[in-house]
């Protein structure tokens, strides 16, 4: 049926157009939901994710120059609350509308809770206990495996499945506890020390591994596995842990502490054990390769023992040993020839050194005594001579010394004055009429008192 003719007929673009005005037109808004669908930031710098509650799905582009504008955004993850501020817009080329986000904050409480998660989380990496030197391999094939999860949950139900259709003879112990609400973290932690101290390494039927976990939920429902007291028992646990905590995008404080992170319980059940048909064909496989060597050696030996058979040295060993028996000979002999050759260049060689020792030592000694007597009649020479300059050097300083001695001056008429306290009269002026004074003579000395001039 054709459009009316006073209908307007639009094209898709048009039409998109309006709308997108219609849409721009409404005024801001803040939404608040749980997060999904986040995807890290792309080249650009854009985050994309999905805003949802019980009823509805509303997606959220975060472009970057709105982050930046923003300042400090606080981190979020799939599965957080968060409040976004922005304008509806369409996104004309998929026909979408979307939520052009101008600020995200956290909402209230999960905003906390992710504090508090992050908080704790960055106190186990200074601690050392997410490094993955701590992680320990799982068995291949377990024995015994032990669950801490609720009695009556999803999680347990899915477990038992997928392990009783893997590995039916497998034992499985189960220690109950709540995984939701105020009390669980205790009764969790305190179920992973129960396991520890009654089936630990060293104990009669200890367990080769622990499974830690539940189902999917709210951040709220989990929060008991975000718990330091719970984070610690896994860290702690003798027993390799997986931790198994709600969904794929979910992630608790477990995951970084326990052996193994497994996305869902039901997925740490197939990594625990792998099909037992798996295992059967594996064996089934190696026992083939086994026997394809066996008989690869098999055959190979044997080709070496018919060679061997063939050999000379088995078809006729008497001639064998007659050939070589004539070559010892041979070698003997030559060997004989040899050592008598040598130890005839040997003697030879020593006649001749021991004459030249003769020669050499007859007019050796007569040479060394002459020399013994020159250099000992060079040395006296030389001594007296030095004994000689010394005493001419003493005799020329003691010249020298008497020429310098005060008191042979004396000797030759005069004297030293002296006042009555021993100083030196060098001027007449340094004595007073009636002062005594003594006169040092070349020999003996002489009182004496200042007259009158």
């Amino acid at each position: 049926m054709g459009a009316m003719a006073n209908d307007l007929v639009l094209s898709v673009s048009g039409a998109t157009a309006i709308i997108k005005d219609r849409l721009e037109d409404l005024p801001r808004m803040t939404v608040e939901g749980e997060v999904s669908n986040l995807r890290p930031p792309n080249a650009s710098g854009h985050l994309y994710f999905t805003l949802g509650d019980a009823g509805a799905r509303l997606n959220v582009t975060f472009f970057a120059f709105r982050q930046k504008a923003q300042g400090a955004v606080p981190a979020f993850a799939n599965g957080g609350k968060v409040r976004v501020t922005g304008r509806v817009a369409l996104y004309a080329p998929h026909g979408s509308y979307q939520l052009n986000a101008e600020r995200v904050e956290l909402a209230d409480g999960a905003g906390e809770l992710l504090r508090r998660f992050e908080a704790l989380r960055r106190k186990l990496v200074a601690e050392g206990l997410c490094d993955a030197a701590r992680k320990r391999p799982l068995p291949r094939l377990p024995r015994r495996v032990g669950v801490v999860t609720a009695p009556t949950g999803a999680a347990i139900r899915d477990i038992l499945t997928v392990l009783g259709r893997r590995y039916p003879n497998l034992h499985i112990i189960l220690a109950p506890c709540r995984v939701q609400g105020p009390e669980a973290a205790e009764e969790i932690a305190r179920a992973v020390e129960l396991l520890n101290a009654a089936f630990g390494p060293g104990s009669p039927e200890p367990l080769d591994a622990l499974i830690v976990g539940r189902g999917g939920g709210s951040l709220e429902d989990l929060w008991p596995f975000n718990e330091e007291r719970v984070a610690r028992a896994v860290a702690a646990s003798r027993i390799p842990t997986i931790s198994a905590v709600g969904h794929e995008p979910d992630q608790a404080i477990t995951d970084f502490v326990a052996d193994l992170r497994a996305p869902t319980p039901s997925a740490a059940a197939e990594l625990l054990c792998g099909r037992k048909e798996d295992f059967e064909r594996a064996l089934a496989d190696a026992k083939d390769r086994l026997i394809k060597a066996l008989r690869v050696a098999w055959a190979a030996a044997r080709a070496e023992l018919r060679r061997h058979e063939a050999a000379a040295l088995f078809r006729d060993p008497l001639r064998y040993l007659e050939a070589h028996a004539q070559r010892v000979d041979a070698l003997e002999a030559r060997l004989g020839h040899a050592l008598g050759a040598r130890l005839a260049d040997e003697g030879r060689r020593l006649a001749a050194r021991e004459l030249a020792l003769e020669r050499a030592g007859a007019g050796a000694f007569p040479r060394a005594e002459r020399r013994v007597a020159d250099l000992g009649a060079r040395l006296g020479f030389a001594l007296r001579r030095a004994a000689d300059a010394a005493s001419a050097a003493a005799a020329t300083r003691a010249a020298r010394l008497e020429a310098l001695n005060p008191y042979a001056v004396l000797r030759r008429g005069y004297a030293l004055a002296t006042d009555a306290r021993g100083r030196i009269l060098t001027d007449a002026a340094q004595a007073r009429p009636g002062d005594a004074i003594a006169l040092r003579l070349a020999k003996g000395s002489l009182a004496a008192t200042v007259a009158a001039p």
